[in-house]
């Protein structure tokens, strides 16, 4: 009874399926083009009367299938890249039948616009050099933040200046010799802007104009926060363990202002700490049995640098504007002198601390005449404390010991800058004259060496034996042999300590090969003053036509 039910079930299933099949219809084709080729991927759609649209796409032979269409009436579409578009509106399906529908394609020329407009003129205006470059905006954003390496960038933006020191000039809001503020602080850079103008020192290339924000007419405010360490970095080849390292850098500025439409404030503030090290890779003598050593030690050297500078901005009256401008930095390091063949012992600390102060008064005479006044006073310290004034000793290929010498030196500079220019109008004629009064104070100290160096060399020696006993042949000579650097500064120390002469220490080998030393007067001082008076013109003899 089982068996029939089951059969009975299979029939009514049968009979089922082939209904399905009977009431739907297949369309199916090959796309090609006019030469017979295959078009592969061109995307074929069918639509029905209600609209409803079903997509296949070629496959690589060409072909596209639609299984199991409704019977009626279909619009049938093809569109391909380089191909114009084919629409067929009458196609046919009917049920339990294959539609075929070849499609041919036929190429298209797409159509391309291309508009030509008139070329901008030349400008002759020597402010507009071809080659000069002007960064603001995104282009000063995709500068370095550290200022080291923010100057590398602009000197190899500028090129080689004229002159023996070949490195771009920088000028800080129109000054010389200053130094180069936090990117957060700068407004516009301009490079090599009118290298050939008489106003500068310098003919050509190589010169970075650099100008500092001014306040604005509401309040404003900026911080940041750097920080990494030696999380991710690879323990240096020679150092016996990954080398502790962490850099902090931090800061921020404020602006608005002190009195509407009158007086403005810009002020900046950056801190950078960065604990640098440094690896002592050298050979010594252990203190007690005065065989050589390996000496592999990491060095902390921390470095910090402070920069605070506040700027005001003070309209006098309607044609008279002044600009104060005062910066402050500080810079610190801290174990100096130390690493590769150079010991601990002879770190020293340096330090130094700058102070800069600039004003600039604008003065419109009248509409065709400006007059502008820059003054700028500089005041440098850099010193040098700690080590000690032990003599030097220097043993060639292993190490660097004794004092660094170095306890009292110190350098002062102060610098004076005076400028005045005025620029005016006539016909087609732009003048500018105007002189540049600068003047340079520099007082160096210096002990280096003031405690002598000995420097000790490999070369020929007598050979010892395992007693360190001269070893003399069958006629009572020594046999030279050749020995290293350490080896001749090991047996200067053995032999000192065994209570020999210096010429009985020299006989068997040891003593310096070597001995220099400074003396004197550890002061010098010079001063330079210089003056730079000019005349300029840019006549502009036609539209295209510029003579300076």
């Amino acid at each position: 009874m089982s068996v029939l039910i089951l059969s009975a079930v299979l029939l009514s299933c049968g009979t089922v399926f082939g209904r399905a099949q009977q009431s739907s219809g297949t369309l199916r084709g090959k796309v090609s083009d006019e030469l017979g080729g295959l078009v592969v991927g061109a995307t074929v759609t069918a639509s029905d009367a209600s609209g409803v649209e079903k997509t296949s796409t070629t496959d690589e032979e060409g072909n596209y299938l639609f299984p199991a269409l409704a019977p009626g009436s279909y619009t049938v579409r093809v569109a391909a890249s380089g191909f114009g578009l084919y629409e067929n509106m009458g196609i046919e399906v009917a049920a339990g039948r294959t539609a075929p529908l070849d499609i041919v394609l036929t190429v298209v020329i797409e159509q391309e616009e291309v508009t030509v407009t008139a070329e901008s003129p030349v400008s002759t205006d020597p402010e507009s050099e071809a080659s000069a470059v002007v960064l603001r905006g995104e282009d000063l954003d995709a500068l370095p933040d550290d200022p080291e390496d923010l100057s590398e960038a602009l000197q190899a933006l500028a090129g080689p200046s004229v002159g023996a020191e070949g490195g771009a000039e920088i000028y800080l809001d129109g000054f010389t010799g200053g130094r180069l503020p936090p990117k957060e602080s700068i407004r516009e850079i301009r490079i090599n802007r009118n290298p050939f103008s008489a106003e500068y020192d310098r003919l050509g290339y190589g010169r970075v104009e650099i100008f500092t924000k001014p306040g604005t007419d509401k309040y404003r405010g900026q911080a940041f926060f750097n920080f990494n360490d030696e999380s991710l970095n690879s323990r240096l080849p020679y150092a016996p363990s990954r080398a502790p390292y962490q850099s902090r850098r931090y800061g921020g500025n404020v602006s608005g202002p002190l009195s509407a439409r009158r007086a403005s404030f810009f002020l900046d503030f950056e801190r950078r700490e960065t604990d640098e090290n440094e690896v002592v890779n050298a050979i010594i003598l252990d203190s007690s049995t005065l065989a050589p050593t390996s000496l592999n030690a990491v060095i902390l050297t921390p470095q910090q640098r402070t920069t605070f500078s506040p700027r005001l901005d003070y309209q006098i009256n309607q044609s008279n504007t002044l600009v104060v401008r005062y910066t402050y930095e500080r810079g610190s390091n801290a174990n100096e002198g130390v690493g590769g063949f150079s010991l601990p012992e002879r770190a020293f600390d340096a330090s130094n601390s700058e102070h800069t102060l600039q004003l600039t008064e604008t003065a419109v005479i009248n509409q065709r005449v400006v007059n502008e006044t820059r003054f700028q006073y500089i005041r440098e310290r850099r010193r040098q404390e700690g080590g000690t004034d032990t003599p030097t000793v220097r043993v060639l290929e292993a190490f660097t010991g004794g004092g660094a010498q170095a306890g009292r030196s110190a350098t002062d500079e102060d610098r004076f800058e005076l400028q005045n220019y005025t620029s005016w109008a006539v016909g087609n004629h732009s003048l500018k004259a105007g002189a540049r009064l600068r003047s340079v104070r520099l007082r160096d100290v210096s002990q280096q060496n003031f405690g002598g160096t000995f420097t000790f060399g490999g070369g020929l020696a007598p050979q010892l034996d395992a007693n360190n006993q001269v070893v003399l042949d069958a006629n009572g000579n020594s046999s030279p042999v050749s020995i290293s650097s350490i080896e001749r500064f090991r047996r200067t120390r053995l032999f000192q300590q065994a209570g020999l002469t210096p010429a009985e220490i020299r006989a068997r080998g040891g003593g310096a090969t070597q001995f220099s030393i400074t003396s004197g007067n550890p002061e010098a001082s010079v001063s330079r003053v210089d003056f730079s008076p000019f005349v300029q013109d840019d006549w502009r003899v036609r539209p295209n036509f510029t003579l300076s």
